[in-house]
């Protein structure tokens, strides 16, 4: 037994994800999006609805963006503060898997769900973001975990538990929309249907799940009717029925997309799931409402025609599970040494990869070995960045631990586990700790840097041919008063800067740097 469980979890996600949290820009377009959604909320004083560029935006709802209001009252507007929200969400949701796993199974599973969900590439990775995400999974998961404790626990607490599992469905629409309500609803139907209905709930408690549930989840839409702003309601529906029926912005993707995104960002977990995910289940069975989650998830996101990595990170939480669930009911703990094999075999290319691209990095331009036929792309890759010996740590680091990996993966499984999650986390680490900001260099640092130098009362950014955030969030945006502009300023990339300059006599080319090109709207 473990004492103290989740001093260890909270300490761990402290050391783990507070650290350079603030030490890179934020990416456009997701986290920059919502970040800028939480200052315009600041600047307005309007917090009941989520605006861009100061105009309603129907495409989130705000429980996430308020709580990004909130940290960035506490920490300042910048990008510590845009994250730190996902800090919080990593402690509640490694508490929630230790809580749920013992709860369920037993503390074995606990700890190995726990540990597999925080050393799986994507899933740790996530909580170091600016995204929604985390507490959107985080949500829909407690809002299925609690109802089948409450439908196969049934106790004292069993109104309780349908309670709180309507409360957190309901906020996780408030988190990202009706999706949730599909998620939730399907997963728990289709496990009640294989289940022939039994154990149903009472009518008291599904009146008390669907009414607390709607009562949070469509709290916001009532509030946005109230205020006169149907509209945002409105396009918010013709959003979300859009995404299901076309690639939006331009994040197509071929139907296998998300399984490979699955395999290879939940390393290790993945693969140790591989021999639990199609096995035959007792129906009334966590892990067989676990399979029907995953499964569901991964189906619904794959026929999605808009193909974007976090869709389908609500399956990290059932995979992690399943794979957990494979470790504690296999023998004796010997692991499949094809799934050690696969598992170190990945890793080790990983890591040549890296280790190669910093070579690169570090003794001459990338541009000189890749060819490319986008001017803005060449552009970028020539970006003056500073690289240094330091640069090889992460890639060494996971080479040394599929090394090792491999050599234990027959004498000692287990071992050879822990070595694969140790090494993967030192990668994240490192990584976040110094690469990620000069890699941002040679995507976005130039323009951010531009908005930086430039910004200042009567100052407006115009971005030209370009979907970006980053112009508002640090360009430091303001509501437009006509009057009140002292100084225009545009941006592009590179390959449109003829078309540009040809079509508007005002616009006046001030530098260019890194692939884009900067001018001066002249009155």
């Amino acid at each position: 037994m473990i004492k103290h469980p989740y001093s260890y979890i909270f300490l761990f996600c402290l050391l783990c994800f507070v650290p350079f949290l603030g030490s890179y820009h934020l990416f456009d377009w997701d986290e920059i999006n919502f970040a800028e959604c939480a200052r315009e909320m600041i600047i307005t004083g309007n917090y009941s609805t989520v605006q861009i560029n100061f105009e309603a935006f129907w495409e989130k709802p705000p429980l996430f963006i308020w709580m990004q209001v909130i940290s960035m009252k506490v920490f300042g507007i910048n990008e510590f503060a845009a994250r730190f929200p996902n800090v919080i969400a990593s402690i509640f949701t490694l508490f929630s898997l230790f809580f749920l796993g013992k709860k369920i199974a037993n503390q074995k599973l606990a700890i190995w769900w726990t540990i597999l969900y925080a050393g799986s590439y994507l899933p740790n990775i996530y909580f170091h973001s600016g995204i929604i995400d985390p507490w959107f999974n985080l949500f829909i998961f407690s809002a299925i975990a609690c109802f089948y404790i409450a439908n196969q626990h049934k106790d004292s607490n069993t109104f309780l538990h349908y309670f709180i599992s309507g409360l957190l469905a309901g906020l996780a629409i408030l988190t990202k929309g009706p999706v949730a309500l599909l998620i939730i609803g399907a997963s728990l139907g289709i496990w009640l249907i294989f289940n022939r209905f039994k154990n149903m709930p009472s009518a008291l408690n599904v009146l008390c799940w669907c009414g607390v549930l709607l009562l949070i989840g469509c709290s916001w839409f009532i509030l946005l009717f109230i205020q006169g702003n149907e509209s945002v309601v409105y396009d918010f529906i013709t959003y979300q029925i859009r995404l299901f029926q076309t690639g939006d912005a331009g994040h197509s993707g071929p139907f296998y997309y998300h399984f490979i995104v699955l395999l290879i960002g939940c390393i290790p977990a993945s693969f140790l799931a591989l021999k639990i995910v199609l096995k035959k289940q007792e129906k009334t069975s966590f892990i067989f409402l676990m399979q029907i989650l995953f499964w569901f998830t991964l189906i619904l996101f794959t026929i999605v025609k808009t193909k974007i990595i976090h869709y389908s990170s609500l399956c990290y939480l059932p995979l992690t599970y399943m794979g957990a669930y494979y470790l504690i009911n296999t023998e004796k703990n010997k692991i499949s040494k094809w799934i050690l094999n696969s598992i170190s075999l990945v890793n080790l290319l990983i890591s040549l990869l890296l280790i190669s691209l910093t070579y690169i990095l570090i003794t001459g331009k990338l541009s000189n070995y890749i060819s490319l036929d986008d001017p803005f792309a060449v552009a970028s890759l020539n970006a003056n960045v500073s690289w240094s010996m330091l640069h090889f740590i992460p890639g060494f680091a996971l080479l040394i631990g599929a090394v090792f990996a491999f050599y234990y993966r027959v004498k000692s499984p287990l071992k050879s586990l822990s070595i694969i999650i140790v090494s993967q986390l030192i990668l994240i680490f490192s990584l976040k700790m110094s690469f990620v900001s000069n890699v941002e260099q040679y995507s976005q640092g130039a323009a951010i840097e531009f908005y930086e130098n430039n910004r200042g009362e009567g100052v407006v950014f115009v971005p030209l041919g370009l979907k970006s955030y980053a112009h508002l969030f640090y360009g430091d945006a303001k509501p437009i008063n006509q009057k009140k502009i002292k100084k225009k300023y545009a941006i592009s990339k590179i390959q449109d800067k003829k078309r540009f300059l040809e079509h508007d006599k005002s616009l006046k080319v001030i530098g260019e740097k890194n692939g884009f090109v900067f001018y001066l709207i002249q009155e």
